[in-house]
């Protein structure tokens, strides 16, 4: 169902790119640790990259151990990461230290650069702890760059290791140290410390409805990024529970309909053909665009905007009309601040209109590199959900991953845990996230571990003036999806 963990999403429509250090480095795990994400961030993606060919040594060579590093196959192997973060190894270096699986799904040259990232943000690394892992084989170190204050996050380390000699790693993910919370209060004093405008809701799923548990403003409507592709999904689900279109339909690709990344559906040839089903699990798993936009016209633009009604939405209008990835990036990579101000104030009719005449720029020339890198008019032209929409959105998705006809929702749905479980804590995890500069959305559907109960958590984050501080939102995301599993 899932692969190896990863940045959960890297810029516009992709969720949003984890920050240096903490989120850049969310890579790799071998098949013994419990699948996650595939890989999306051009930092740290792994799977595109094929398995690179290396000499395998017999044997690790031996790395002394640092103090506090336990003398056991994981805490050798632990040592070498160690090593690797001070100096990055060569990728023949790598081969003899991992699985052949991990590196299959992590590529050493991959590794290589991962060490190299995460070393030139924290070296020197000074190690706080170790403690023992769930199994004999694991273990959990956490450390901090000798440069670092106080405030600035510490690493985490999750290190797996197989149990049989030579003990090669089968499971590594970087990530940021997290101090648990106390308290919902808590929770929301390091959420709202984020942006200029941040709403949350924690929920249990009951009888078939959200039942919350903590909250920050949760019917307040605000930017969601990618997460409207949820929209999306439910339109398609209703389509095909009702026997409109089926799972193995196929949709040919239109040069008409392609976007920009994230996605490589957009380097298909027109006229080839996939399922709506890889439509459907290209759309979530990796955030495709282009996938997006020929499923939004597939199951059309009208019946998605009847969908955000007829799903609970407080304020449908918002989302009328329902823009594609296409229709945004044409607005706000070509559109002049006076034809931006123009499509917003205009009413719904004449938006379609200027839509058309949107839809006909070439996105080839469009600005590449940091063209985009400030906040463009996301209160008014973006995609709009309050926490409390967001919920009965995942609660209508649970139902029709639990109807026959539409079971397929339930494994679109888990194929990207957005941010790795590493933990555990959750028997099921189901994601879709949003970003574009200024915006900041992370939404799951998850079911806990300790009590087998499923809960719903969303956190949004809007600046209409600046860039969001992803390291400090996702910090304080993980805090409150670890305090939602208690």
């Amino acid at each position: 169902m899932r692969s190896c963990p990863s940045p959960a999403f890297t810029r516009l429509f992709r969720g949003a790119r984890l920050a240096p250090f903490a989120f850049a480095s969310l890579l790799a795990c071998g098949d013994a640790a419990k699948p996650a994400a595939v890989p999306v961030s051009p930092a740290a993606s792994a799977t595109d990259a094929g398995t690179s060919e290396l000499p395998v040594d017999a044997g690790a060579p031996i790395v002394s151990l640092p103090p506090g590093v336990p003398d056991s196959p994981a805490g050798h192997q632990l040592a070498w990461v160690l090593a690797s973060l001070a100096k990055p190894p060569s990728e023949g270096e790598v081969a003899p230290h991992l699985t052949a699986s991990f590196i299959a799904q992590a590529p050493a040259a991959k590794m290589v650069t991962l060490f190299a990232q995460i070393g030139t943000l924290l070296s020197p690394v000074v190690l706080d702890r170790v403690e023992p892992g769930a199994v004999p084989e694991a273990l959990v170190a956490v450390a901090h760059s000798q440069k670092a204050t106080g405030s600035d996050p510490k690493l985490k380390i999750s290190l797996l290791v197989e149990p049989a000699e030579p003990h090669k790693i089968s499971g590594l993910i970087f990530g940021p140290a997290i101090e648990p919370k106390t308290s919902w209060d808590d929770v929301k004093t390091e959420l709202g410390a984020v942006a200029p405008e941040v709403n949350f809701l924690a929920a249990e799923i009951a009888g078939g409805k959200c039942v919350p548990l903590a909250g920050l403003e949760p019917k307040k409507p605000l930017a969601i990024g990618s997460a409207f592709k949820l929209y999306i999904l439910e339109a398609l689900a209703k389509q095909i529970a009702a026997g409109k279109h089926k799972w193995d339909d196929t949709i040919a690709i239109d040069d008409a309909k392609k976007s920009l990344p994230s996605g490589d559906m957009r380097n298909e040839p027109a006229g080839k053909t996939f399922s709506v089903r890889a439509f459907a699990e290209k759309m979530i798993s990796v955030s495709d665009n282009t996938a997006t936009d020929h499923l939004l016209a597939y199951v059309g633009r009208t019946a998605v905007e009847d969908t955000v009604r007829s799903a609970g939405t407080a304020a449908p209008a918002r989302n009328v009309p329902f823009l594609s990835t296409r229709d945004t990036f044409a607005l706000k990579l070509f559109g002049s601040p006076e034809e931006l101000q123009a499509y917003a104030a205009a009413d719904v009719a004449r938006r379609r209109k200027l839509l058309d005449g949107f839809e006909k720029r070439d996105l080839a020339t469009a600005p590449t590199g940091d063209g985009w890198n400030k906040p463009r008019m996301i209160d008014a032209i973006e995609w709009f959900a309050s926490p409390e929409d967001l919920c009965k959105l995942m609660v209508a998705l649970k139902a029709r991953a639990d109807a026959p006809a539409t079971a397929p929702i339930g494994t679109i749905l888990s194929t990207n845990p957005g941010i790795p479980d590493a933990a555990h804590l959750y028997k099921y995890v189901g994601f879709k996230g949003g970003s574009e500069p200024g915006v900041l959305n992370l939404t799951w559907l998850l079911q806990r571990d300790s009590d087998a109960k499923w809960v719903f958590l969303t956190v949004g984050f809007n600046d209409p003036a600046s860039v969001i501080d992803e390291s400090k939102a996702i910090t304080a995301t993980i805090a409150a999806r670890d305090f939602l599993a208690k």
